[in-house]
Formats: C-alpha cells, sequence, structure tokens
C-alpha cells in the first residue's frame, strides 16, 4: 500500500503527538468514511468537496484539534474552544494525550455534525 501525505506526517510527528493523530484520524474515517485526507498548511486536513470539515495540527508536545465549522456546532458537552477571534472555527487545544480527549461516541457524534454542516 503506498504511503499517503498524512502517513508521512505522522511519521514525522513527535513521538507523544503520534498516538493522538492517529486516533482522531481513526475516528474521523469511523464517523465518514469517504472523507478525504489532505494536507494544507503543513497540517492535516479532512475534506468533502473540496470544504474543509477539521483539521488536526501537531505541535512537539501537544496537538491541536479544529473544527472549520466549529462556532456553528452545537458542542453539548462543552469542550470546544475558539480558535482566532473572527473565525467560525472551534476545537479542542493543547492535547497532550489520548486520555485528555472525550469518548469515542462523543468525538464521533461532533464529527458527523461538523460533516452535515460541511455538506449544507
Amino acid at each position: 500500500m503506498e504511503e499517503t501525505e498524512l502517513d508521512i506526517y505522522i511519521n514525522q510527528a513527535s513521538e507523544p503527538t503520534k498516538p493522538i493523530i492517529v486516533h482522531l484520524r481513526k475516528l474521523i474515517k469511523t464517523a465518514c468514511p469517504e472523507i478525504e485526507e489532505n494536507i494544507k498548511w503543513k497540517a492535516p486536513s479532512f475534506e468533502l468537496g473540496g470544504k474543509i470539515v477539521c483539521s488536526v495540527m501537531a505541535f512537539k508536545k501537544h496537538v491541536n484539534f479544529i473544527f472549520t465549522q466549529g462556532k456553528s456546532m452545537q458542542d453539548n458537552e462543552n469542550v470546544l474552544e475558539d480558535v482566532g477571534g473572527k473565525s467560525n472555527m472551534r476545537g479542542i487545544k493543547q492535547i497532550t494525550d489520548i486520555a485528555d480527549l472525550p469518548k469515542a461516541e462523543i468525538l464521533i457524534a461532533y464529527i458527523k455534525e461538523a460533516v452535515d454542516l460541511t455538506k449544507g
């Protein structure tokens, strides 16, 4: 199987962030199997029809998981933070371990909502 841009990104990520990126990728693909994986602005982006649903940004010791339409999401679990003042983005920031994330079912529901918002 040919290595994708995202596989290369994961292989080059720091050891603390690799498992988080792999976990998020798996949840995103579970929530939306048809989602397309790309690298935009040097970070993984997950897209439908050329529109970014969410992105994963890995740093040396933490990961940020960002929803492009985050401010339009319900956020029933109150886990999303604003990203930038004027943008519509919200996300989960400063993830240092998979345990920092909400349960898989919750994240999958958030991802599905973000997919629905992106589809319009």
